[in-house]
């Protein structure tokens, strides 16, 4: 980012010595994800000869160079290569997608050859911008296969004498893969000087920029052109920066779709379609377009990796090429003081004006500084109880060697953070850069308020660490990380965000019923390291519930009996509250068998001769209506009477019924059912008959014979239909005799108090004879067929 010249230099030179390293494999990280494309691509047969040999064609000669039509073709589209040869000759066409291959990093799938080359005319430069833009003539087109999986692709040139370069593009599938890998080609353009003559080349920087002064005031340029081959081995900086990642993220099978910065501008919706963006490396040089992308993307929640540093930084306009083809062109004026467009779109950087756009507002921290090309400095650990450590052993002020460099991020307190719901800084690396200072490189993670998770390395050789094949610092903590955050973006960070009650749609009540307890966060996958307390509740108040005890979750789950004891719907809330977790679930509890009857009747009276209704219901032993209770019941009652009528033996409902019983006998009864099965189960309802309605009127006792005016007593009686003494009889009676000179009763009103019962006194007079007596006839004066004549009485002297 800052023009140091030397450096610039020493990193042109080693970019020319092209890809060295090892390909020694490393240990695997657990496999994100499975039956993916990906996954099914590592699988075939792997290739090394995609390497290139020792004849590297060079910038200056041109012995075999080339460029595509596009940074990146959809499957079953066609792409054309653009190549030339000095001098000219035959050459051959070798297309491997670049990936993990059991180590061999790479697949053909495609040889051609060998082509009739021709020597294409030199490409021209642009006095004012410094663009080089070659325009040659088509050498070979081919249509992508719908077999080719998403990916890096390399199509390696060979001539007849052996000289290789080669062009590099991706190949898009259009699939809403979880990860979508942004492939950095801008920044590729931003530093290809390509012819890297010592003559004639540009590039956006004036450390390798050649020739003629322009509109910059300097060598650079301030346009380049995708229409021209990239300097050295054709690879841009793919092999220094990206390699590393790609083939681990392909060893681990990870379902990632590729893409290029191009695409991000042209469609930057389709970030929407995947989990999580990858920018990877150095991936400096971003449009308008891309950046606002980029924003709308983590505001909808999708999670970013910028697993580089100084990403973002500077902002282009893409232009399309002379012969109009789309944003073919890329400008970077780098000053707004000699860009023709003063808007949003200036090409400065993001921070300054006018854009005003700090790139800390994307990523959580912004590049500040470098150290030399190809050094690194230690990684040293903050906040390591942090999910992201999870698994690596890592503590506070532990390091991690080389992996900091040669560009590096931190967080910028005078420019604004992102808006966040948690923000951490996992790293804070001290290092003197290239000009003697003292700083030091920031990793971050953030949540924006969409959910999304935002990582930020703030190295730009992150990936150095997780495969050898560029780098000697490769360590399995930093393979943990990664696949940390990575396994995060798919399934959520291992934060609790809720707990799952599982519980079964019915219980038993009195009977324990397994409940399990699982920590899960956000995405509902399972978080083992979960280590809070659960406390139990629930609706149910009854006495007998039983809870389990304040407990702790195993690996982030657990199972515990709970018996609850009153039937119907029931809730049940598991909660910790140092965390703020709570989870109510809704338990059905249905009766225990029935143990009982509860049985009642209508009401605490009834009368002799009608009928009342008993009501059963078949208890557990908590009390609750056994619904599905079945047995049969058998009825009998304390009233001996013949005209007793009970229910036959019969079936609940639902665990209830109502039964119609007519008793005759006046006073306390009682009414019992039983289980005929199980004479155990049983219930009773106690109620006092009550006489019906006087139907009898009887005298009593009445003497044979009495002396002529001595009186006596005689009781009247009224009973029912039943015999019951009608005991609410308040009717009046009215006596009559044959004795016309007897002495009767006035006429009487029976009383409560009467009880249906009265005595009353009486005097005949007239004597009789052997041949005579006398009566006397008790009438109710309302009702006189409800009357009583005495036996004949003798009347005598003595």
């Amino acid at each position: 980012m800052k023009l140091d010249i030397l450096r610039r230099k020493i990193a042109v030179a080693v970019l020319m010595l092209g890809p060295l390293a090892a390909l020694a494999p490393v240990a695997p990280t657990p496999a994100a994800a499975a039956g993916n494309p990906i996954v099914t691509e590592n699988q075939q047969p792997g290739s090394d000869a995609w390497l290139i040999g020792p004849q590297q064609g060079d910038d200056g000669t041109g012995q075999i160079k080339g460029y595509a039509s596009a940074t990146s073709v959809l499957q079953n589209q066609s792409l054309t290569l653009y190549v030339t040869v000095n001098p000219v000759q035959t050459y051959t066409i070798d297309v491997y997608r670049i990936g993990w291959y059991n180590g061999a990093g790479s697949r053909l799938r495609l040889h051609d050859g060998p082509l009739q080359g021709t020597q294409q005319s030199p490409c021209p430069v642009d006095a004012t911008t410094g663009l080089i833009a070659c325009g040659w003539s088509p050498s070979y087109t081919l249509t992508i296969p719908s077999d080719w999986t998403t990916g890096i692709y390399m199509a390696l040139l060979t001539n007849a004498a052996g000289y290789q370069n080669y062009i590099i593009f991706v190949v898009r599938d259009g699939r809403p893969a979880a990860f979508r890998y942004q492939q950095s080609v801008s920044t590729y353009e931003a530093y290809n000087n390509y012819p890297n003559d010592g003559a004639t080349g540009k590039s956006l920087y004036s450390f390798n920029s050649y020739g003629a002064t322009t509109v910059s005031k300097e060598t650079r340029a301030v346009k380049v052109s995708f229409d021209r081959p990239y300097s050295s081995n054709g690879s841009g900086q793919f092999f220094w920066w990206e390699a590393d990642y790609v083939r681990w993220l392909e060893r681990n099978g990870y379902d990632v779709t590729y893409s290029t910065d191009v695409d991000t501008h042209e469609n930057g919706t389709a970030l929407l379609s995947s989990k999580a963006f990858l920018a990877v490396g150095h991936d400096e040089y971003w449009s308008k377009e891309m950046f606002d992308a980029a924003q709308a993307a983590q505001a909808a929640g999708v999670n970013f990796g910028f697993f580089g540093a100084d990403i973002a930084s500077w902002q282009v306009r893409f232009e399309p090429s002379a012969d109009g083809v789309a944003d073919r062109v890329m400008v970077c004026y780098k000053d707004a003081s000699i860009d023709p467009v003063q808007d949003a779109t200036t090409t400065v950087h993001f921070r300054s004006a006018p854009v005003n756009r700090p790139e800390q507002l994307l990523r959580g921290v912004q590049f500040t500084s470098d150290i030399n090309f190809a050094t690194g400095v230690p990684y040293v650990v903050t906040n390591s109880s942090n999910w992201v450590y999870a698994g690596t052993g890592l503590n506070d002020g532990d390091s991690i060697p080389g992996i900091v460099g040669y560009e590096m991020d931190r967080v910028e307190s005078e420019f604004p953070a992102p808006l966040s719901t948690s923000f951490t800084v996992l790293s804070q690396s001290p290092y003197t850069d290239v000009n003697g200072l003292a700083d030091y490189s920031n990793s971050v993670i953030y949540r924006a308020p969409s959910g999304a998770w935002i990582f930020a390395a703030g190295t730009i050789a992150w990936g150095s660490a997780l495969d050898t094949w560029n780098s000697n610092v490769t360590d399995t903590r930093v393979q943990q990380i990664t696949a940390n955050i990575l396994n995060a973006f798919i399934n959520g960070a291992p934060i609790v965000h809720h707990l799952t009650v599982t519980a079964p749609s019915t219980a038993t009540a009195g009977q324990a019923a397994t409940v399990t307890v699982t920590a899960e966060n956000d995405h509902n996958n399972l978080v083992p390291g979960y280590n809070g307390t659960v406390h139990f509740s629930t609706s149910d108040t009854s006495t007998g519930v039983i809870l389990p005890a304040d407990a702790t979750l195993t690996n982030g789950q657990g199972s515990f009996p709970v018996t609850l004891i009153k039937a119907g719907a029931q809730t049940l809330t598991v909660s910790d509250a140092a965390n703020s977790l709570s989870t109510t679930v809704n338990l059905g509890v249905i009766a225990a068998p029935a143990s009982k009857y509860a049985m009642s009747a209508s009401a605490g009276t009834a009368t002799a001769g009608t009928s009342f209704s008993v009501t059963l219901t078949a208890l557990d032993p908590y009390g609750n209506t056994d619904t599905n209770y079945a047995s049969r019941v058998h009825f009998t009652s304390t009233d001996p009477s013949p005209g007793v009528a009970l229910p036959p033996d019969s079936t609940l409902t639902n665990g209830r019924g109502t039964f119609s019983v007519t008793l005759d006998k006046a006073g306390a009864q009682t009414v019992t059912a039983t289980d005929s099965a199980n004479s155990s189960i049983s219930g009773r309802a106690s109620l006092t008959i009550l006489a019906a309605a006087a139907a009898n009127l009887g005298l009593g006792p009445v003497p044979a014979s009495v002396r002529t005016t001595q009186a006596f007593s005689v009781t009247v009686t009224l009973t029912d239909r039943f015999g019951n003494v009608a005991n609410g009889y308040t009717g009046t009676v009215h006596f009559t005799s044959t004795d016309p000179l007897a002495t009767l009763p006035a006429n009487y009103k029976f009383t409560a108090g009467d009880a249906g019962r009265h005595t009353f006194s009486i005097t005949l007079v007239t004597v009789t004879t052997p041949l005579t007596s006398q009566t006397f006839t008790v009438t109710d004066t309302a009702n006189p067929s409800l009357n009583a004549t005495s036996p004949p009485i003798a009347v005598t002297l003595v």
